[in-house]
């Protein structure tokens, strides 16, 4: 079996749609956090996520040594919020600024979040270049407004994307 190279791998990797979330951990002053697509389910019996972070992002080192993260999914209207924590140019605590946040289980977590999971990260998987955190959920925050889901933040081919739910049901 022959492998991709590295481009094509990124180009195929952009066709799988995937949801915003902001990866949060630290406590008041000392926070970090990152915009991610790379979290889903491993079990409901315990729960558990897996959250992989790449070691370069300035967040990784605080997510390793406070051992604990939040998984919060955005909504669609917090694009804004999804772009703060992926620039470059804004770094730790300052991410944090123009959103409302309270702490749940000792980790950030965002007050509107679509769905926001405090975690007890269990287990950390060195993987190339990333690290892979098994995480067990101690504390799952479900948002919206009463009777409706939100409607959730979507990444796909490099660009920010809402759900359709007007599509045909069959």
């Amino acid at each position: 079996m022959t492998s991709t190279t590295s481009d094509s791998f990124k180009h195929g990797m952009r066709r799988l749609a995937g949801a915003v979330c902001v990866i949060a951990t630290g406590h008041a002053g000392e926070r970090a956090g990152l915009t991610a697509t790379a979290v889903c389910s491993v079990s409901a019996e315990p729960p558990r996520l897996l959250v992989c972070v790449n070691q370069s992002a300035s967040a990784h080192h605080r997510i390793a040594a406070e051992g604990r993260l939040s998984v919060n999914v955005l909504t669609s209207q917090q694009q804004h919020i999804a772009e703060r924590f992926a620039t470059s140019s804004i770094k730790g605590e300052a991410r944090f600024d123009n959103a409302a946040w309270r702490s749940v289980a000792h980790v950030p977590v965002l007050d509107d979040a679509c769905v926001a999971f405090a975690c007890e990260i269990v287990e950390r998987i060195p993987a190339a270049s990333h690290s892979i955190f098994l995480c067990e959920v101690v504390s799952c925050t479900v948002g919206g407004h009463e009777g409706s889901a939100a409607d959730g933040l979507l990444y796909f081919d490099g660009r920010f994307r809402r759900l359709d739910d007007s599509a045909s049901h069959g």
